[in-house]
């Protein structure tokens, strides 16, 4: 890949990211006036305190993924990728393990 595309790609993200977070900040705000926060625990104040919850991880995430380098990104990906090969290994091992169980 030539640095001209993966500079593109990483635009195409960073704009994905704004995006997605305007929108969460978007319904967040057109949302608290609507939710029922004054009564003390009840289900229409509960719900309202999960869903701003919610929405302010979705907000801390993509707040998250605009601000952070290159490197970090990168390392990120690395454990990912490690991460799944270790499940597929695990995925196989137990299904050799159930087949040799079977007979």
């Amino acid at each position: 890949m030539t640095e001209v595309e993966e500079l593109n790609g990483m635009l195409a993200g960073k704009v994905r990211h704004v995006i997605y977070l305007l929108i969460a900040l978007a319904m967040l705000v057109y949302a608290l006036p609507r939710l029922e926060l004054s009564a003390p625990w009840s289900i229409m104040s509960v719900f309202g305190l999960v869903w701003i919850g919610f929405a302010l991880i979705i907000i801390t995430a993509h707040v998250n993924a605009l601000l952070m380098n290159e490197e970090k990104r990168k390392e990120l990906a690395r454990i990912k990728k490690a991460k799944a090969l270790l499940w597929e290994q695990k995925l196989l091992q137990k299904a050799t393990l159930s087949r040799k169980a079977r007979g």
